[in-house]
């Protein structure tokens, strides 16, 4: 099968009449290509000069033309092996009794051993709680269930599947990782952080042996919906070595148009060490459309992050939160602060940190030392000072297998922001998390900012757009519009200091991406010599208004046309 699933063009083109950012500082009218490459960008004569008296010229109207999207932070192989086909979200889903309808329905219709679904958010619950395994139970009794969260870093699951993972009333708390009780000390069937790595490694390995074809289907389409979204090349952060088989049989059956990073991670649980993927093809290896990218590690959880507050803080952040439930006439925000489980000391304490500081530092050294380059899940503050160690200790050696970098990010002081730009480190961001329900209750801590993409470009940090796909929507312009707003699912303004410009939060997605990403060479900017891999709106990107009303109109990759059509 060919791989191209695009319109190749049969001769040379022109975009004439555009606005062209080309993301390297200057802006054009006109662009040309021919094959892969682009050919010409800058004036009309310019461009019809370099494509010949043969090429086609195609007027776009005034739109804007941008280089092709990079997602940085993606879980294409997640969203395929079990994603949306049972997605446990309004409106069909809105509390637990239509959670258990959707249960039982779906475990009369699907085939396999392992009931799997996804995207529960308790925030989206009347009764603003997880299900418990009886009420599991009782929608699917007699085959494992696995539901996972929206973030992925925690699950509910029945008894069936309790059984087949070894979980039982005397079963440890695994390191890094919660086995929820009742209050007779029973498994009560939620499982955070390496709690769930088990139950997860179970019904990952029966979705891989029993439905790949259903694999390559979804995969397929996923693709489809990324190139309709502008998005020309991903970042797949979480890719055991089962999972990079079926990419490997997807790309040698044409299925992926878009230039994929594969992180690797351990096959026994993508929150658990991953001293397994360090035995695997490293950093860089590549073949087809696919090549391997940095290993992954993940230093804290979610939502439950690792944070670390002075007393100051913590009575701060309660004070923010109470005023802001009484705003809102909700128990949201108090919700959400408790869930985090505060522990006090000195310092107040929340969260989990999956590694312990030597284990960090170890494991971080040998994937430098073995050719990897790394990439860190760090949301809480405590989990980046941790992280910013753990590189730290690595010394000069720590960027020579690419740019090292740090997912998330999420919660940082301006100490923090200094010690991630001397490292050289870059940040890859998710500015539509403020889109989550979550972030509509969140409360400011002082003397911290929640996602400072203002402060880290302000000092000197390398900073990422992305998704986190599926945990927040894929469309790069929804992440656009979040960083320049920094717009709640409520409507107000989280942290506006924090905004940044048109310009800043486009680079996100394009050259500061590829640069991280390690493609500037041929991604990121429209230049002579790159590859035609770019995006064409249905309009000119002005202000605000015109941000918010914009799509895609067209998404070319490698001088193919993916999606939609050229003209106005």
């Amino acid at each position: 099968m060919a791989r191209s699933t695009g319109v190749p063009f049969g001769r040379a083109q022109v975009l004439v009449n555009a606005d062209l950012r080309t993301m390297t500082g200057t802006r054009a009218e006109a662009l040309a290509f021919a094959g892969e490459e682009l050919l010409a960008v800058g004036s009309r004569a310019e461009a019809v000069a370099a494509a010949g008296p043969d090429a086609e010229v195609v007027d776009v109207s005034g739109a804007t033309v941008l280089p092709g999207f990079i997602d940085a932070h993606h879980h294409a192989s997640m969203v395929a092996l079990w994603g949306g086909r049972l997605r446990l979200v309004p409106p069909r889903v809105t509390s637990i009794a239509t959670l258990q309808t959707a249960l039982a329905a779906a475990a009369r219709d699907a085939d396999g051993d392992w009931l799997i679904a996804t995207d529960w958010d308790e925030l989206c619950l009347e009764e603003r709680r997880a299900p418990t395994r009886r009420e599991l139970d009782e929608a699917v009794p007699d085959r494992p269930l696995l539901a996972m969260h929206y973030s992925c870093h925690r699950a509910v699951v029945n008894s069936r599947a309790l059984e087949l993972a070894g979980i039982a009333r005397h079963s440890a708390d695994p390191t890094g990782g919660v086995i929820s009780r009742d209050h007779r000390g029973e498994p009560d069937g939620l499982l955070i952080e390496r709690g769930m790595s088990r139950v997860e490694t179970l019904a990952r390995a029966s979705a891989v042996a029993q439905d790949a074809e259903g694999f390559f289907a979804r995969l397929a389409e996923h693709y489809r919906n990324l190139v309709a979204a502008g998005i020309t090349r991903i970042v797949d952060a979480t890719v055991p070595a089962d999972l990079a088989a079926l990419y490997r049989e997807a790309d040698r059956r044409g299925l992926i148009p878009v230039p994929t990073v594969m992180m690797p991670v351990s096959l026994q649980g993508y929150l658990e060490a991953p001293w397994d993927a360090m035995d695997g093809p490293s950093t860089g290896e590549a073949s087809g459309n696919l090549t391997v990218g940095a290993l992954k590690l993940v230093f804290d959880g979610a939502p439950a992050c690792a944070m670390c507050l002075g007393i100051w803080q913590m009575a701060g952040t309660m004070i923010g939160t109470f005023a802001r439930a009484v705003s809102d006439r909700s128990l949201d925000a108090l919700r959400a602060t408790m869930s985090v489980a505060p522990r006090l000391g000195r310092k107040v304490r929340t969260g989990i940190r999956i590694y312990a500081a030597q284990e960090a530092q170890d494991v971080v050294n040998a994937a430098v030392e073995r050719g990897f380059g790394v990439a860190i899940h760090a949301i809480g503050n405590d989990a980046v000072g941790l992280a910013l160690d753990a590189y730290e200790s690595c010394g000069g050696k720590l960027d020579r297998a690419g740019v090292p970098r740090l997912e998330h990010a999420t919660f940082l002081d301006s100490e923090l922001v200094t010690r991630i730009a001397a490292a050289g480190i870059a940040v890859v961001a998710q500015p539509h998390f403020l889109s989550l329900p979550a972030m509509g209750s969140a409360p400011s801590i002082p003397g911290l900012r929640n996602s400072p993409l203002r402060w880290l470009l302000d000092g000197g940090v390398r900073v990422v757009g992305s998704s986190d796909f599926p945990v927040a929507g894929f469309h790069p312009l929804d992440g656009v519009r979040s960083a320049v707003t920094r717009r709640t699912n409520r409507g107000r303004a989280l942290e506006p200091d924090q905004r940044i410009t048109l310009d800043e939060a486009l680079a996100c997605y394009t050259r500061s991406a590829a640069e991280v990403c390690g493609c500037l060479d041929r991604a990121g900017t429209l230049e002579p010599g790159k590859r035609a891999d770019f995006v064409v709106l249905d309009r000119a990107l002005t202000d605000i208004e015109s941000l918010d009303r914009a799509c895609v109109r067209a998404t070319v990759i490698g001088g193919e046309l993916v999606h939609g059509t050229l003209a106005g």
